[in-house]
């Protein structure tokens, strides 16, 4: 496994927004990010849908202007990785509070206490939150990347620990029906 770290704004730089390209559910006249979540109750791993507060806006920023954008939050720092075909990570605990945007491969999350799982595609809509970190969850989740390519992961952690403000939309990873399009 290949990774390494390097500060938030030289990824920027040099890729493009992942929320631009991804799911969003509308909302009246406003479009908003759907995202699964892996979290936590009462000590427990849990998969939840969130939609993120703030909707979509048009961007007014040179080479992007006229297109939807949305502000994830701030950030930390980020990490790239390179997991080899067929990877088992095991069962862990998000070590902190952050986005994993998979840009390629296919991963499968798994909790050990339950039979929530979800599949999740690299690329556009390989975007989750990873939230259940040792305080709040004692269990962790199983993630496992069966594919036979490589799978590229970026970890974008927030800054402070704060998640993003949020609507949990039901139990479970968002369906594909709420991440469709913007």
């Amino acid at each position: 496994m290949l990774k390494l770290t390097f500060p938030l704004t030289l990824l920027l730089s040099i890729l493009p927004n992942p929320a631009l390209s991804l799911s969003s559910a509308t909302s009246s006249s406003s479009s908003y990010l759907n995202i699964t979540s892996i979290t936590g109750r009462n000590r427990v791993s849990v998969l939840e849908c969130w939609q993120l507060a703030s909707p979509f806006a048009t961007s007014d920023v040179p080479g992007v202007a006229g297109t939807a954008a949305l502000g994830l939050g701030d950030f930390a720092n980020g990490t790239y990785t390179v997991l080899p075909p067929r990877f088992d990570g095991g069962l862990h605990n998000a070590p902190v509070k952050q986005y994993v945007w998979f840009v390629s491969g296919l991963i499968h999350l798994s909790l050990p206490n339950a039979t929530a799982e979800a599949w999740v595609h690299g690329g556009k809509y390989g975007l989750i939150y990873a939230d259940d970190t040792a305080d709040i969850s004692a269990w962790g989740h199983i993630t496992r990347y069966p594919g036979n390519d490589e799978t590229v992961a970026l970890a974008i952690p927030v800054k402070d620990g704060v998640n993003p403000k949020h609507t949990v939309l039901h139990d479970g990873p968002c369906t594909m029906g709420e991440g469709a399009g913007v």
